[in-house]
């Protein structure tokens, strides 16, 4: 049976496609699947290179999982399936796989299977006392799991559950999930005076510097609104559109009933929008909007335009809108943006997306020939034309000169920050004050060079973690075999730390890259960018720096797993200390 394919998301996984292959050849990865596990965690999950690296466990001996992540005390298991065909289904056998791989997991009789990559975020999961556990089958298709695979999903979640009654859970995101989660839309802010004709005078206060304009509109002209604008006057949403889920299902179904559709003005949170300056007419009633943008409501918006375009929105729909003027101010603007998608979760990167400061930071590293992506997603959801205006000014593909900012921040904090525990173990606190450090990292001497170099050295110690793991994927006859593969790919200088590399190693980035940065400011001249000069030059360096982390854990007589030191502070502050009675 064929499926129906809307356009737009044809196109969408033909854009996927090209750029999973390109992923694939960019980091050497084994498969097209491991680079759209890849792509989904960083584009969809919103982690960094580095991140999404370390939850990656796909490949020989995964047991059906192909990443794990912990996220709010829940720990979430994901396969991925990225298939030639968008109507092609996800096997049911597949599913069989994961549900076994969970079962040994549970009964803990996966040592002797389980590849190193899935033992090291095992270990993760033993170290704490989980409050849920998700499993996540995201597929690059359009097509529903086959039923018995439902069937069995239900059933194993519903037996491990036990009392709890929801403690296992388990969702599907297909093709069109993955579209509408993938698009944060950063487009071109609307330049425009948008002239909104009310039916009765707003009400108008002004607290402090700013006014605030309040009154209703009908929910056929919100929907109309986003069909001549589209995502261009959502661009400091920050929220992303969640699907048909949820809120707004619930959405959906008031504005499409005819018992609630005239409540939807009560039931609804509404839009909040900002402006520049707001100017009301009363003759002609009308209230005209110096560069909107909406910054609480998207979701709203986007659900009454699909109930427009469907010929089910009811006429009688109305809307509270809140429109807050911020004199120009921008740090006032992005304060309203942040606390307004305060009251439920969101990635704190969209949050700070458009600080000021991180504003500045964009600017300072264009002059460096540098391109920050604020938000995931940016570069992707430009226009042809901005693509083309950004590499003729740096005349190379865009690709070679984009940062994105969490993993510029995950460097800087983990160098010139000096806190590679932060770095490592909770990177979304470097992007909230509310038990964070945002505020402390931008003041703490943060420049573009620094940011810029931080970011390369990151890359540089990232690749030859990925020239690891392809090593070590590699079928070995023994030990011996696979010592002489790592010591003739790499230097015999591994030899002594040989029986701790698999381990250590596939975590290593982020204290590696901190132990490089403290070594060079100890006996080199402290100047980052020569020394990511010769990193780049000699790769040798990078694992010598690498071995010296992995013997101070004997040498200091630590007795915990690699998982739980390459997290701890404490260890690499005793490493460091031990490690510079050497380099002096």
């Amino acid at each position: 049976m064929s499926i129906d394919i809307p356009e737009i998301l044809a196109l969408f996984k033909e854009q996927l496609n090209n750029q999973v292959a390109t992923i694939v050849a960019n980091h050497s990865f084994a498969t097209q699947g491991y680079g759209f596990a890849y792509w989904y965690l960083c584009n969809v999950g919103g982690m960094t290179d580095i991140e999404a690296k370390e939850q990656i466990c796909d490949g020989g001996g995964d047991l059906g999982i192909d990443a794990i992540e912990i996220v709010d005390e829940q720990v979430v298991f994901y396969q991925f399936k990225n298939p030639v065909s968008i109507e092609k289904s996800v096997e049911a056998g597949e599913i069989d796989k994961m549900i076994s791989g969970l079962e040994l997991i549970l009964s803990q009789k996966h040592g002797g299977i389980a590849n190193p990559e899935l033992m090291s975020r095992l270990e993760d999961i033993y170290g704490f006392t989980p409050a849920g556990y998700k499993i996540v089958v995201a597929a690059s298709c359009l097509a529903d799991l086959p039923p018995d695979a439902k069937t069995k999903l239900d059933n194993f979640c519903q037996k491990n559950s036990g009392v709890a009654k929801d403690l296992f859970r388990w969702e599907y995101n297909n093709l069109e999930h993955i579209h509408n989660r993938f698009y944060s839309a950063h487009l071109p802010t609307l330049e425009a005076t948008l002239d909104i004709v009310l039916h009765r005078p707003p009400y108008m206060t002004k607290v402090g510097d700013h006014e605030t304009y309040i009154f209703d509109l009908e929910g056929h002209y919100l929907a109309k609104l986003y069909d001549e604008h589209g995502e261009t006057i959502l661009q400091q949403n920050v929220r992303m559109f969640e699907g048909d889920r949820g809120t707004n299902l619930s959405i959906a179904k008031t504005a499409t009933s005819p018992d609630e559709s005239k409540d939807f003005f009560h039931f609804n949170n509404g839009v909040s929008i900002i402006c520049d300056s707001a100017t009301h007419k009363p003759f002609s009633n009308e209230l005209s909007l110096e560069r909107p943008q909406v910054v609480n409501g998207g979701q709203t918006m986007r659900i009454l335009h699909r109930c427009l375009t469907q010929g089910t929105l009811r006429e009688d729909v109305h809307v509270v809108v809140r429109v807050i003027t911020t004199g120009k101010d921008k740090q006032f603007a992005s304060s309203v943006a942040v606390n307004l998608n305060n009251q439920t979760r969101v990635d704190n990167t969209f949050l700070r997306s458009n600080d000021p400061r991180i504003v500045q930071l964009l600017h300072s590293l264009s002059a460096l020939g540098f391109y920050l992506e604020r938000r995931a997603g940016e570069i992707d959801a430009m226009l042809p034309e901005e693509l083309q205006e950004l590499e003729n000014r740096y005349g190379s593909p865009l690709t070679n000169h984009v940062i994105p900012l969490k993993d510029g921040m995950q460097a800087y904090v983990a160098t010139y920050y000096g806190d590679p525990q932060l770095a490592k173990k909770d990177p979304a606190k470097i992007f909230t004050d509310d038990g964070g450090s945002f505020s402390k990292v931008l003041q703490s001497d943060l420049t573009a060079e620094k940011f810029r170099d931080a970011y390369k050295l990151s890359r540089l110690v990232s690749s030859q973690v990925e020239r690891f793991k392809r090593l070590k994927r590699k079928r070995y006859a023994d030990d011996s075999e696979r010592k002489t593969a790592y010591t003739s790919e790499i230097g015999s200088f591994i030899d002594p730390v040989f029986g701790e590399l698999d381990l250590a190693v596939p975590q290593i980035s982020v204290f590696g890259m901190a132990l490089l940065f403290e070594k060079n400011r100890t006996v080199g001249e402290g100047d980052l960018g020569a020394l990511v000069n010769e990193l780049s030059a000699n790769p040798a360096a990078i694992w010598r720096g690498f071995v010296e982390l992995i013997a101070a854990k004997v040498e200091l007589g630590a007795d915990k797993s690699w998982p739980t030191l390459l997290k701890s502070g404490s260890f690499y502050r005793d490493a460091v200390a031990h490690l510079k009675e050497s380099w002096a």
